[in-house]
């Protein structure tokens, strides 16, 4: 088992960021990040679970959008539009 930063965490004058091992010499900061939720025991040799991919409608909320660009009627998403779908332009 190793212990696996969660959170950020600055420690002796390092950063540990997501993902990486944090020192267990010290067994009342591994209680504290354990307890704060900031870190977790992990087994290296564990299988890790694939992602899923989204099978439902895009996020949106149903409602009135009297300002819209296209026919879609879905509020706090931003319309897909030719305009829009152009990508990003590059600085002359």
């Amino acid at each position: 088992m190793e212990l696996i930063a969660v959170y950020p965490i600055l420690y002796r004058s390092r950063q540990y960021w997501p993902g990486q091992r944090l020192p267990a010499d010290d067994a009342g900061m591994v209680q504290a990040w354990i307890d704060a939720g900031t870190a977790a025991w992990v087994d290296p040799n564990a299988q890790k679970l694939p992602k899923a991919k989204p099978a439902a409608a895009e996020a949106g909320l149903a409602g009135e959008s009297p300002n819209g660009e296209t026919d879609e009627n879905l509020v706090g998403k931003v319309p897909k539009t030719p305009v829009r779908s152009t990508g990003r332009r590059k600085k002359a």
